[in-house]
């Protein structure tokens, strides 16, 4: 007998012992008259024939179990209507708006590529003896009195300053320049030039100027294309006029 056959018979027995425990709940309890019970004969399955309905019920259960083989081998292996759908990643929702930004995206901020940094440069040359001026730094009060080719005493008197103050560094101090008075006393060149100078050591453009005692800070620039004066690196060769 095959599988079919097997589960045919056994929804059928299923039925039918289902069906007769109904009927045993309605019924009145009543004892068993052997003598009148009919014999099975062997090999029929049933005493007596079943009914057109009951019929029915059984042809229908073995439909059912034909089509729960069926699907149970379809399942099986992986094919046919109710086999498991396979399990695919959701694609991420896409914007709608081109130009949006993500949220976790780095943004890079655009630059004009029109604008320029802007360069660090010296005061422009002095001519003539301005009314004031604003040490830098390298710069001190009797350097200042060299390069305006003023006398010394009469700066420090003007500005309220002692002979050491005069010959110390004070960026930011802003001195008064005498517009009349005696001129320097001796010679304003510390160091001969024109010359090509080494810079030794890490210094400025104005510190520079000092060294030479009369050269102004704005032409040392001028001549070599100093892009930082305030910071002109060691062993830069300048040409000092």
């Amino acid at each position: 007998m095959n599988t079919q056959k097997k589960t045919r018979l056994i929804l059928v027995i299923a039925i039918v012992i289902a069906m007769l425990a109904l009927s045993s709940c309605e019924r009145s309890y009543a004892p068993i008259d052997e003598s009148a019970a009919t014999p099975v004969v062997q090999g029929e399955g049933f005493a007596t024939p079943l009914a057109a309905d009951s019929m029915e019920l059984v042809e229908l259960g073995a439909q059912t179990a034909i089509a729960g083989e069926q699907t149970a081998t379809a399942l099986a292996a992986g094919v046919g209507d109710d086999a498991p759908a396979k399990v695919t990643e959701e694609a991420a929702p896409v914007s709608e708006d081109p130009t949006a930004v993500p949220e976790d995206a780095t943004v890079t901020p655009e630059i004009d590529p029109t604008l320029t940094p802007t360069a660090i440069v010296a005061d422009p040359p002095v001519v003539g003896k301005p009314a004031s001026y604003t040490l830098k730094k390298g710069e001190f009060p009797y350097c200042i009195a060299r390069r305006f080719n003023v006398d010394p005493t009469e700066l420090l008197n003007l500005n309220s300053l002692s002979s050491a103050q005069a010959q110390s560094l004070q960026p930011g101090l802003t001195l008064s320049i005498p517009q009349s008075g005696k001129a320097f006393p001796s010679t304003r060149a510390l160091h001969a030039h024109p010359v090509s100078y080494t810079v030794p050591s890490n210094t400025t453009v104005y510190g520079i100027a000092c060294f030479f005692g009369d050269v102004d800070p704005a032409a040392i620039v001028s001549r070599n294309n100093i892009a930082n004066p305030n910071n002109v690196a060691a062993g830069t060769v300048l040409q000092i006029d």
